[in-house]
């Protein structure tokens, strides 16, 4: 018999991790079981679509081990679910922003050819990271003292919006905290997207922050609030 090992909330949180507590209170309640996507390998199966040994992605919440129909699985060769991170910035910079040679993209919490990119980190080790990928400016956007305090108060896009060109571009995946009147004066286009419009296409460049043991997923989810992670956050069970 196989028994599994389950992370369940307890208490909602009060304070850190303060981003998190509003999408908590809403989708669980005490003593449900922490919410979160995996991806597992198929232990026994009775279904031919997802046989054992079959690598899947799927949203059980934090366990070790779940049971399923099949439904609410998907081959994880088929979704590339852990590269999503990848693909977000790929699609919405030449896609949805479709930059040209010569321009100039900022591009915030990053983790081009043809074109200048400045990239905003949250720690110096994410700076090298993205030198390395061939940023032509990077910076920790905690330690630069012009955008501390804009930082620190949640309003980074106050600085970044007044210096974009007319009719220039911006792309968003998630949730925006602020408008910004420039928006409107600027005649800027900006377009909110889904990365699953382009699943399954090309090949990109990824970083995975990986962090061994099960025990390990609060501190790996307090971390990843706070920005400790290079890339996607995973914990490896």
């Amino acid at each position: 018999m196989v028994h599994a090992k389950s992370w369940i909330l307890k208490k909602h949180f009060e304070g850190s991790p303060y981003s998190y507590i509003v999408t908590l209170t809403k989708r669980l309640k005490e003593g449900d079981m922490m919410i979160g996507q995996q991806v597992a390998r198929v232990v026994k199966s009775k279904n031919s679509a997802f046989p054992a040994g079959t690598v899947v992605v799927a949203s059980p919440g934090w366990t070790l081990h779940c049971i399923s129909d099949g439904k609410d699985l998907e081959s994880c060769l088929q979704s590339g679910q852990t590269r999503y991170q990848g693909l977000t910035a790929y699609f919405g910079l030449l896609d949805i922003c479709d930059v040209k040679d010569g321009e100039t993209v900022m591009v915030n919490a990053a983790a081009g050819a043809g074109c200048k990119v400045v990239g905003a980190a949250g720690s110096d080790e994410k700076v090298g990271y993205l030198k390395k990928l061939g940023y032509h400016v990077a910076f920790n956007y905690k330690t630069v003292e012009s955008l501390e305090e804009t930082e620190k108060s949640g309003k980074f896009s106050n600085i970044v919006i007044p210096q974009i060109k007319k009719f220039g571009g911006i792309s968003i995946c998630g949730a925006i905290m602020t408008y910004n009147k420039n928006i409107i004066y600027q005649q800027l286009c900006l377009e909110g997207f889904i990365v699953y419009r382009w699943q399954g296409e090309g090949k990109i460049q990824y970083h995975e922050y990986i962090i061994e043991g099960f025990e390990n997923m609060p501190a790996a989810f307090m971390g990843m609030l706070k920005g400790d992670n290079l890339g996607k956050t995973i914990v490896k069970a």
